[in-house]
């Protein structure tokens, strides 16, 4: 016990030569790293709520408290900022105050300060280098378009603010003058592009090909979004440097074959729905034939495809590392789904990480009922048998003919020497269920 407490309490320290944050934030971290040690049930996650409230403007540092922030395991992941709030924040962010010592994305949303920003962010680097540049250029509250001239060039300008980014997503309208051969970022490593049109005209191949043109010498991953179509060519003319390429269009399939056919250099392949999500998507045989065992990726802003990309990846071709990889990504950008943490425990292999992200659902849903399953199984592996029993009694109590639950009640009545319990419980699978799966 002694062992699995020192192990949970390192989670809470902070890193070396930073200052301590505050009290209030202290307060939720000490509590967070209690997951795993005690029953975390519905009074443990009202308490969670209550905590983060108290602490969010310790959690949020010099950022104004009705920052949208995303906000896991006690630690700000993701904010969003218009460029006049990010104009006045940045040197602030720079100057790495311990509250956002984990951050790893920012949003910025483009409005009428966006050259003021770019003044102050080109001269204020930044530790986090993820960044999403929302260029819609639209009144979310009205939807009406704000600006109908070329927002490329505007991007671009942006970007190089950025030069020491290694992830964007560019989220922006093309016109007939869009072009992206000034885009200039020495360090990019990924870039993730989804496109709008005003009309009917889809001009995304002719900038995709102009993409081609920029300096982005370490440019390894591109994913392009679109609701238009793709030639299959300009996907496949591609600089050589680009080992990992994903297209959403209408004509996706088409583009998949062709890359599979003609880029046998590729590591990575972009493949966004799940089998049976569309009639004309490709099924797991096919895809393997295809792919030939390459990994594959999903969309930065088409949140359901990007999901289902992630439990393809996890579920149906069994990588968990990248399955992992894939739900910490999105979880970032949208932790108000408890089933994007649930997967993200499915995916991790430390016990204690599943913890915490089947914890991190129940904060945010309570009757996550898969969640509950499987937190009482990792306890059970933790040898927690005793915090575990709630857990898998509430997933029992919804789906009394679930083989594995009875047998993990069994499992942890019979490790508190209650074998009476534990035969009770057994008594319960189903006929035919009986037999050992370990």
């Amino acid at each position: 016990m002694t062992k699995a407490k020192s192990r949970r309490t390192s989670n809470v320290s902070l890193t070396p030569g930073v200052d301590p944050v505050g009290p209030k934030h202290a307060k939720l971290l000490e509590f967070l790293a209690t997951r795993g040690q005690v029953e975390f049930d519905l009074k443990q996650v009202k308490r969670a709520r209550q905590l983060l409230k108290d602490a969010r403007a310790e959690l949020l540092g010099p950022l104004p408290t009705k920052t949208r922030a995303t906000i896991i395991d006690g630690w700000v992941r993701r904010i969003t900022l218009s460029c006049s709030e990010a104009r006045e924040l940045w040197p602030e962010i720079a100057a790495a105050p311990p509250a956002l010592a984990r951050l790893e994305e920012i949003e910025v949303l483009f409005d009428d300060d966006l050259e003021a920003w770019i003044e102050v962010a080109a001269s204020h680097p930044l530790r986090v280098t993820r960044f999403y540049l929302n260029a819609e250029y639209v009144d979310q509250d009205t939807g009406e378009i704000l600006a109908e001239g070329e927002g490329t060039a505007r991007t671009v300008a942006a970007a190089a603010a950025l030069s020491y980014a290694t992830e964007l997503v560019f989220e922006l309208y093309f016109d007939d003058t869009s072009s992206f051969a000034a885009l200039d970022l020495p360090e990019l490593t990924t870039l993730w592009v989804r496109s709008y049109t005003y009309g009917d005209e889809t001009p995304d191949n002719r900038v995709l090909g102009t993409l081609w043109q920029a300096r982005c010498p370490q440019l390894r991953r591109l994913g392009w979004e679109t609701s238009g179509e793709i030639d299959p060519a300009v996907a496949l003319a591609a600089p050589s440097n680009i080992t990992e390429l994903g297209f959403w269009s209408s004509n996706r399939v088409a583009v998949l074959e062709a890359l599979v056919a003609s880029r046998p250099s590729l590591t990575a392949i972009g493949m966004a729905d799940r089998d049976r999500d569309e009639p004309d998507d490709l099924d797991d045989d096919a895809l393997r034939r295809l792919g030939e065992g390459r990994r594959m990726f999903a969309p930065r802003c088409s949140y359901y495809r990007a999901f289902n990309a992630g439990h393809r990846l996890l579920h149906a071709l069994e990588r968990e590392d990248e399955g992992a990889e894939h739900f910490a990504a999105l979880r970032g950008r949208n932790a108000h789904d408890a089933d994007v943490h649930f997967q993200y425990g499915n995916a991790v292999t430390d016990l204690y990480a599943k913890v915490d992200a089947y914890c991190e659902a129940l904060i945010v849903d309570p009757d996550h009922l898969p969640s509950h399953a499987n937190l009482g199984d990792t306890l059970l592996d933790l040898g927690r048998p005793r915090i575990a029993i709630p857990h898998v009694r509430r997933y029992l109590d919804a789906n009394p003919t679930f083989a594995g639950g009875w047998r993990n009640m069994a499992k942890a009545h019979r490790a508190l020497g209650e074998e009476a319990e534990a035969h009770a419980a057994e008594a319960n699978i189903p006929p035919g269920e009986d037999d050992d799966d370990e």
